[in-house]
């Protein structure tokens, strides 16, 4: 009873920081004092008894016992952002000049992008010099892009420029445009020279930033799982649900998914480092026109932006980070603010019809209890082939004017595990999404708003953020970027998470303690691919969080079970394999060498001792395969030291080879063979986001 109250109380703490934040911002005071003008009582038996997601924000819409104390709060939300400051563009600018005629290019380019940043949009200021401060400071930054050698940078900072400026400004701009031409012309011939003469490809800017590249998928697009390989198809079953399982056989390396994200979200702290929209390490950031909040690898991606979400989001930036409130409950509203109002009502209209189409699946199925198990599963796969169509008839498309004509609904058949929510977890995300229609409010999303009861719009809204509050608490992505340490690619490299996303397709694939793939991010992009050999029908899982080599089953298990609401039975679970520290005294098990026999033999002390399966009851040599085995560790070596000569494709192709080898002999846990698989992973994570930081 004691470990079951432990675990209830995770689970309620991981739930609520998905939420929001219990040490910062201020809203858990305020859903403190909403729970407090109410008793108990009140949530569990009125507002508990409510069954949709539309009944729990009509309710706190109307409901005299709460209605006036949310509201009342809610009057003081006000939009706050980090406006444009004429005075600091110009003394970044004059700081930057600074820099350039001492020759310390790196960090004038810093001060001059600061400049760039914080400077009013050119022609807002028509009456004051600070009109020219956007000009100056691009001018500024394309002198030191070029002392730096990075003139296509240069160039369209160059090109970017105001042509209203003064006379003297564009000659002076025509000059440098012209010579940051022929010097960019040059410097074409010269890499291309170098190039073939060394067979080595120049590195990106500043030799520390490596432009991640998304591969192609396996065996061709998946023709109703955009993004996913048709290796990949998903089941569905009653103990595991919407899974993905092998298509065919999977070989190692193959790539499995490079899915685009339905929506992102950048972490606050990397606002100044990466793109807000595309998640790239910025070089020669570009702003948004109204804020400084943010900042944008270039104008492609900040006309993205600014077209859909940031248009709404930018006066309330800075008011939705000083609440508190999670990455991913940001997530959600990106959901909402990406489509706009109309494209929102859509999806609230979807989202009523799967969940009534759902509800009839429910009482037809209580119908067929008495159907054979093949009738049964005939029907499952005509449902989800149904259910597939119709999300891809409902993708994204666009008009000739470039508006959406539809939206795409393929996260909203995501779990919610909405039978295993508390009712105080339902209010608390309730108040969250009235909180956010509150703010969107205040940069006039809606079209329609009423002071006295809701209007549809708000009701409409409220319900598919509160179902956003929900599905991307276990399907959500976190995007992460390889830190390298200045000694070397691999050894002393760490993580560093960027933001979060959400996947429809990639979320299908379930948690294993011991994954048969792994990811890695290139900008956005989630690319999966296979890090052992999967036959066809097998399942295809990745990792949640925890390794089975890193933390023991309890911990596992209360980790899992707090933050993803399930009990894990994988293998590894399940057979409680061993941590890293204990496995060095472990030998794999080997596989019988019987046709169609499934047996696991240990060693024997001796090569040439038979040993009896248990299985087939037959007795077996296992000389061959215990020096296979024992070429397979000395390819693990060979790879590991490419691995240390920072040749990461020799070393997946070693370490490859010997996993596929091994698997087809034996099966784990094997120490060395883990930790190959983790030394795989991080060669191919090689070619995804990856940055070295300068150091002073």
């Amino acid at each position: 009873m004691e470990e079951l109250n432990d675990i209830e109380f995770y689970r309620r703490l991981c739930s609520s920081e998905t939420l929001y934040s219990g040490k910062r911002g201020f809203f858990k005071d305020f859903t403190d004092t909403v729970c407090n003008s109410v008793e108990d009582s009140w949530i569990e038996n009125v507002f508990g008894a409510l069954n949709s997601d539309e009944e729990r924000i009509r309710c706190i819409f109307t409901e005299g016992k709460i209605k006036h104390v949310v509201m009342g709060i809610l009057t003081r939300v006000k939009p706050l952002f980090r406006d444009k400051d004429g005075q600091v563009s110009i003394n970044k600018r004059l700081e930057g000049l600074k820099f350039i005629s001492s020759n310390d290019n790196e960090r004038a380019l810093l001060c001059f992008s600061q400049a760039v940043l914080r400077a009013p949009d050119t022609g807002k200021n028509k009456s004051t010099k600070e009109d020219l401060n956007l000009s100056l400071a691009l001018l500024g930054r394309a002198e030191a892009l070029m002392a730096l050698g990075e003139y296509e940078f240069a160039i369209n900072d160059l090109k970017a420029i105001d042509i209203e400026s003064p006379q003297n400004v564009r000659e002076q701009l025509e000059r440098k445009l012209q010579e940051c031409h022929r010097l960019f012309e040059e410097s074409k011939k010269s890499i291309a020279t170098c190039e073939s003469s060394s067979g080595i490809k120049k590195r990106e800017w500043n030799n520390n930033y490596h432009k991640p590249v998304s591969p192609e998928v396996t065996g061709g697009l998946h023709p109703l799982l955009p993004g996913i390989s048709k290796l990949v198809e998903i089941q569905e079953t009653t103990e595991a649900g919407k899974h993905a399982v092998a298509a065919e056989d999977v070989q190692i390396g193959n790539v499995l998914a490079c899915e685009t994200p339905l929506a992102s979200c950048l972490l606050p702290e990397y606002y100044g480092t990466h793109c807000h929209h595309c998640f790239v390490r910025l070089r020669a950031p570009v702003g948004c026109s109204v804020c400084s909040s943010v900042a944008f690898c270039g104008r492609n991606c900040r006309d993205e932006a600014l077209k859909t979400y940031h248009k709404y989001e930018c006066k309330i930036l800075v008011l939705l980070i000083g609440s508190g409130m999670s990455i991913l409950s940001m997530l959600a509203l990106r959901m909402v603010t990406q489509v706009g109002l109309q494209g929102c009502l859509r999806l609230y209209q979807r989202i009523n019809e799967k969940d009534s189409n759902n509800n009839n699946n429910k009482n037809l199925s209580k119908s067929q209890v008495s159907m054979s198990k093949s009738s049964k599963r005939r029907l499952r796969k005509k449902k989800l082939k149904e259910n597939y169509s119709l999300s891809s008839s409902n993708s994204v498309s666009l008009d000739k004017e470039g508006l959406d004509n539809d939206v795409d609904d393929r996260a909203y058949d995501l779990v919610t595990l909405k039978s295993k929510r508390s009712n105080i977890d339902f209010f608390e995300r309730t108040l969250m999404a009235i909180f956010i229609i509150k703010c969107l409010q205040e940069v006039y999303f809606l079209e329609n708003i009423s002071h006295d009861s809701p209007t549809e719009e708000e009701i409409a809204v409220g319900t598919v953020l509160l179902r956003n509050l929900q599905l991307l608490q276990f399907n959500a992505h976190e995007i992460f970027e390889t830190r390298v340490s200045n000694e070397h690619r691999f050894r002393g490299s760490k993580t560093v998470y960027l933001g979060v996303a959400i996947y429809p397709g990639v979320a299908r694939f379930n948690h294993d303690c011991y994954p048969a793939v792994t990811r890695y991010f290139s900008g956005r992009d989630i690319i999966i691919r296979a890090t052992r050999t999967l036959t066809k029908g097998q399942v295809i899982a990745e990792n949640y969080g925890p390794i089975f080599t890193k933390r023991n089953l309890k911990e596992r298990q209360r980790s899992l079970e707090g933050r993803y609401w399930f009990k894990c039975t994988c293998d590894a679970c399940k057979e409680d394999w061993p941590k890293f520290e204990v496995l060095i005294n472990c030998t794999p098990r080997i596989r019988c060498t019987t046709e169609n026999c499934e047996g696991l033999l240990p060693q024997a002390s001796q090569l040439d001792n038979l040993v009896k399966c248990t299985r087939c009851r037959k007795k077996i040599n296992l000389k061959s395969r215990i020096m296979s085995l024992s070429r397979c560790e000395e390819n693990y070596t060979q790879g590991l030291t490419s691995m240390e000569q920072e040749n990461s494709a020799e070393a997946i192709d070693k370490i490859a080879e010997a996993l596929e080898e091994f698997h087809k002999i034996a099966s784990p846990p094997h120490r060395e063979t883990h930790l190959a698989e983790i030394a795989l992973a991080a060669c191919m994570a090689d070619s995804g986001n990856r940055w070295r930081p300068t150091f002073a």
